[in-house]
């Protein structure tokens, strides 16, 4: 078995059901024997076990194996498992809501044929109110390089689930336990893997995230049971830690300092969404992600200058800003 399209779930039958058949459609009878999908279902409350059964019973043929855990894992939890029922030599982590490109299967699969690597880092374009973007990494050649050089060439943009693609000996011999809570799982063992060997960046989009609007995706993300604070802002948290420790895994500067870049320029980007969507913070909340923050950014004008009177001022301060920011660009 060649590779294994593993996908999370959780409570989004429906468009688990859009992306299923969007593989479905690609696996032909000469791709049966080199492909499976491994569902893992965090526990949902919706139709997903008949969405995955409805599809088994469709296609008898294909390898499609639902496994249902016996208590909710969270995200990265869930992801992990996954790595447990997999079979395939490599394994394309992949969101129960984006949708694969036409011909996205059969492509990737001949680049895997040809080399052996630790991990690809799959290509995306990003929907929003219909308009296509791309990703930061743009889009490009098929190429293989040296692993320490793909997060500085892709330029990080390898966060979203459905552009990871691992060797799944690669993951299991790493430890992937000790990044359960990250949040991001497959971000950080993306790092743990790419320490040697060779790395794919498959370059022009194989996939489509629809991404939703603000209000909408933290909406999603507190009937999943997710506190906005651990999800968003540690997210975000999570990633500048990340950024800062690049040197510890002998990744050369070029790599550390462009992450760090990153993660500084978003800081006021996740601290004024923060703002406006928190349906309720303390007081301790606030001092503790200031802290946070505080610990990489001391040394900032940008940090007392901005990201500070941000994070304290009263909501309806940003949302007078935000107001007269529309108003000037209109």
């Amino acid at each position: 078995m060649l590779l294994t399209i593993a996908i999370p779930t959780y409570n989004r039958a429906e468009r688990l059901r859009s992306t299923l058949l969007s593989f479905v459609s690609q696996i032909d009878q000469e791709l049966l024997t080199e492909v499976e999908i491994v569902v893992s279902d965090n526990c949902s409350t919706d139709s997903t076990p008949q969405v995955c059964a409805d599809v088994a019973e469709a296609v008898p043929a294909l390898r499609l194996r639902y496994f249902r855990n016996a208590a909710n894992l969270g995200f990265d939890g869930n992801v992990n498992a996954l790595f447990g029922h997999a079979q395939g030599q490599y394994v394309w982590t992949f969101s129960d809501d984006d949708q694969p490109s036409p011909k996205a299967l059969t492509h990737v699969l001949d680049l895997l044929r040809q080399r052996e690597i630790r991990f690809a880092y799959v290509n995306y374009q990003v929907s929003i109110e219909g308009q296509s973007l791309p990703s930061r990494f743009g889009a490009g050649e098929d190429r293989w390089l040296s692993s320490r050089d793909l997060l500085k060439t892709i330029r990080f943009s390898n966060s979203l689930i459905s552009a990871s693609l691992f060797s799944r000996q690669a993951w299991l011999d790493a430890d992937p336990g000790r990044y359960v809570g990250s949040l991001w799982i497959h971000f950080f063992m993306a790092r743990e893997v790419l320490q040697v060997g060779e790395a794919l960046i498959v370059g022009q989009p194989m996939f489509t995230m629809v991404q939703s609007g603000l209000e909408q995706s933290r909406a999603e993300k507190r009937r999943e049971g997710s506190d906005q604070i651990e999800f968003y802002m540690q997210a975000h948290l999570k990633f500048v830690e990340y950024a800062h420790e690049l040197p510890r895994f002998s990744f050369d500067r070029e790599t550390s300092v462009l992450a760090q870049s990153l993660g500084e320029r978003e800081d006021l980007h996740q601290v004024v969404n923060f703002k406006l969507t928190a349906q309720g913070y303390s007081p301790r909340q606030l001092v503790k992600i200031w802290g946070r923050l505080h610990q990489y950014r001391r040394f900032t004008l940008r940090f007392w200058c901005v990201t500070t009177p941000l994070l304290f001022v009263p909501n309806v301060a940003i949302r007078a800003l935000r107001a007269v920011s529309r108003a000037l660009r209109s």
